[in-house]
């Protein structure tokens, strides 16, 4: 169930270009190719899970695009007025994870309705896949040097700059690799979280799906999954959301007229792109 809601978190994500708008407008029977690899539905399941569906998207049509509309021309307007400051890309930050709690709230009781549907053999066969998968991720981690990993980042940062602003100047490049080096590394304490919450799920829909407090204590669980978090987690992720946004301060100061000409059109096609998804 809680792949579901990340399922749709990601692609509330992806509103950029034709490809998007389309996984958008075909969620639906994207989201059943999505979870197969993780649980077979029966038809009557599928059916309940439709209408669900239906209704989320029918919401978040109608609710929820217009709140990213809204951000994104904020986020356009400081970006044209002048450079973005380190505070601002952290108020950002901290709209988008509302983004994420509206929606994850929204949906959370109706997937906590739909579990006790689930039968004991599609339970045991998605916490199967859902290890399986923190395993995989283990040991491509471990594949790598720590020098490794630092180089994979820079490289994946620099491209996601590159994206949105078009080619890096050498000192662009440099902005990257100093700020690179002040990230730390939250792997290992995630993955326990995920390890965590995942078993706590596990043993909820397994063994208690039919008894009187299962929906409230099954709700409790995807509402706050922060409670699995333990200090550490959280005071990491702040340093790094304190570092990324420095970084992304810095990184527009040194814009050139033509790379800030590039991500306005960036942000100006997101921001159409929603408006069309709002007139389908």
């Amino acid at each position: 169930m809680k792949k579901i809601i990340l399922l749709f978190f990601t692609l509330n994500l992806l509103l950029t270009g034709c490809s998007s708008k389309f996984a958008y407008n075909n969620i639906d029977w994207l989201m059943y190719w999505y979870i197969d690899d993780y649980i077979e539905l029966d038809k009557s399941q599928k059916s309940l899970l439709d209408g669900h569906v239906e209704k989320w998207m029918h919401w978040h049509r109608q609710d929820e695009l217009s709140e990213y509309k809204s951000h994104l021309t904020a986020l356009y307007q400081q970006i044209s007025s002048g450079p973005v400051s380190q505070t601002q890309w952290l108020a950002h930050f901290e709209l988008g994870k509302q983004h994420w709690v509206r929606f994850r709230d929204h949906v959370s009781p109706e997937l906590v309705n739909l579990a006790p549907h689930l039968t004991d053999e599609q339970v045991i066969d998605l916490f199967a896949e859902l290890n399986e998968q923190n395993e995989e991720r283990i040991e491509k981690r471990k594949e790598r040097t720590l020098e490794e990993r630092l180089e994979k980042n820079i490289e994946d940062t620099q491209d996601n700059a590159k994206e949105f602003i078009g080619k890096l100047r050498p000192e662009q490049k440099a902005i990257i690799v100093t700020y690179a080096d002040e990230f730390k590394s939250s792997f290992d304490l995630w993955m326990a979280y995920r390890q965590r919450i995942q078993k706590a799920a596990f043993e909820m829909l397994l063994n208690k799906r039919q008894e009187p407090d299962f929906q409230q204590n099954f709700l409790d669980l995807l509402s706050h999954p922060e409670r699995y978090q333990d200090d550490e987690l959280v005071l990491i992720s702040q340093h790094n959301n304190q570092v990324y946004a420095a970084m992304l301060a810095e990184l527009g100061q040194s814009l050139s007229a033509k790379q800030k000409k590039k991500a306005l059109n960036e942000l100006q096609n997101l921001i159409d792109d929603i408006t069309d998804l709002q007139e389908d």
